[in-house]
């Protein structure tokens, strides 16, 4: 068996090695540079994560009406989490609202004035 020679990457498209290469760098900074999530990524995770809840809720109460009393108890405990995690989440996002009008009134050592 025998390894072939390297052969330079000009293939179907005619481009050099280095434009090559460059393409590929700014396609590499684009994709590390990702700082907000596009609105595809955000609907994927919106449904993937209401999905879970939602089979938290469901699947121990259907278990609670076929099998056993005990899983609305399951069931319960999950929409209290729920509802928890999303009076956090919204605290979060008004507390995220409210800080840019605070970062406005920095001072000249980057601090903010209080």
């Amino acid at each position: 068996m025998f390894t072939p020679e390297p052969k330079p990457t000009t293939g179907y498209t005619g481009q050099s090695p280095t434009e090559v290469q460059a393409r590929r760098a700014t396609d590499l900074a684009i994709y590390q540079n990702a700082t907000t999530p596009t609105r595809t990524t955000q609907a994927v995770s919106w449904v993937g994560w209401h999905a879970i809840e939602l089979s938290g809720l469901l699947v121990p109460l259907g278990l609670g009406v076929a099998v056993w009393d005990g899983f609305y108890a399951v069931s319960l405990l999950t929409a209290i989490g729920w509802a928890a995690h999303e009076l956090r989440l919204r605290r979060q996002q008004r507390a995220l609202r409210t800080r840019p009008a605070a970062r406005a009134e920095s001072t000249k050592d980057g601090e903010v004035s209080q």
